[in-house]
């Protein structure tokens, strides 16, 4: 009988031919064309978004009624205004009330005591992410670009993108990142670091203006902090106090110094936290990194204890489910830890190294 071929997906490839579709979030202007080239940060489409609807409570900010409150309201409906103007009056006897706009836009009216304003449309331009070839157009929405590079697609992330110097500030795959492990000299460079558990690491990181972070780990206490900083962070092991994998560690110490990209999975791509180093013109006749079909001898990480984040090689590739460690039965591999024992993985508890 014939067994099903087993897919897992690519996480780690030291080269291969990436592609990132970049898309508009509303229709606009596609700016390149397919067999441009084109550096991170060029623009490869432009559109113009409809200004957020914000109100202000005239009610509350006056302390009075909504029917009072509209006889007090000095603008109409099509008023234009800025930052800062008034909109809203009312004199007593003993004091006199402003209430001022926060934002610049055009009144849409007052309803119910509250006034309605729109803000200006915003011109959203979209970057390349990185460096190489436009390979698609979608008419109106964005571009496809692809490159040469290694690609690290992490386990969690946050954050946006980011573009620099890749700068591995630590000596082994489970050092800490520590808040003096860099200072003000790595403004706009991807910081690397083992593990994430000093919450003065992140708050340094965001002040001096890194263009990310990759850590094998982070304390699952700074997870609500780190969501909060617009700084990219991508996480390649879990939580907790997890090594960075030996080979990713080694691919990163390899190309310290050179530039790389970074994404936690709010950035504009739809392949979530990941990280990329272009390297043009190698590996041109590799091919796409998707799910790849497991064999016996392919190195793979496990992801969920009790093992998680160790290193393994399929031995074998059992033809039906087998008994679990928790007493359930699933379809898997059997790997050789790297302390010599063989033990049985099911394939969702497993990544592919390319």
């Amino acid at each position: 009988m014939m067994m099903p071929t087993r897919l897992l997906e690519v996480r780690f490839s030291p080269t291969a031919q990436i592609v990132r579709r970049r898309l508009l979030p509303a229709p606009g202007e596609v700016t390149v064309q397919v067999g441009d080239h084109v550096e991170a940060d060029d623009i490869v489409a432009r559109a113009l978004i409809e200004g957020q609807l914000r109100s202000l409570d005239l009610t509350r900010a006056l302390q009075t009624s909504a029917r009072a409150a509209l006889r007090c309201a000095r603008v109409a409906e099509g008023t234009p205004l800025a930052a800062g103007d008034v909109v809203a009056r009312r004199r007593t006897l003993l004091s006199k009330r402003e209430v001022t706009s926060p934002w610049a836009g055009t009144v849409r009216g007052v309803c119910d005591g509250c006034l309605f304003l729109q803000e200006e449309p915003q011109e959203v331009r979209l970057r390349a992410h990185l460096p190489g070839r436009v390979v698609e157009q979608y008419p109106g929405l964005g571009v496809a670009v692809q490159t040469s590079g290694a690609l690290v697609r992490g386990v969690w992330g946050s954050g946006g993108e980011g573009y620099g110097l890749l700068a591995v500030c630590v000596d082994a795959p489970g050092d800490a990142l520590r808040w003096n492990s860099f200072g003000l000299r790595y403004r706009g460079m991807v910081v690397v670091g083992g593990t994430l558990y000093d919450p003065r690491a992140l708050y340094r990181a965001s002040h001096f203006g890194l263009s990310g972070l990759v850590v094998g780990s982070i304390a699952p206490e700074l997870m609500r902090l780190a969501a909060t900083l617009r700084l990219p962070i991508v996480v390649t092991e879990g939580l907790g106090a997890i090594p960075m994998a030996g080979p990713v560690f080694e691919l990163l110490a390899r190309h310290h110094g050179r530039q790389a990209v970074v994404a936690g999975p709010q950035g504009e791509g739809q392949n979530g936290a990941e990280l990329i180093v272009p390297l043009p013109g190698e590996g041109a006749m590799m091919a796409l990194v998707p799910a790849q079909a497991i064999e016996t001898g392919d190195i793979v990480r496990l992801t969920r204890p009790p093992f998680m984040g160790a290193i393994a090689q399929v031995i074998a590739l059992p033809g039906r489910p087998q008994e679990t460690a928790i007493g359930t039965h699933a379809d898997g591999a059997e790997v050789r830890l790297q302390d010599g024992r063989r033990v049985f993985v099911p394939y969702v508890n497993m990544e592919l190294f390319g």
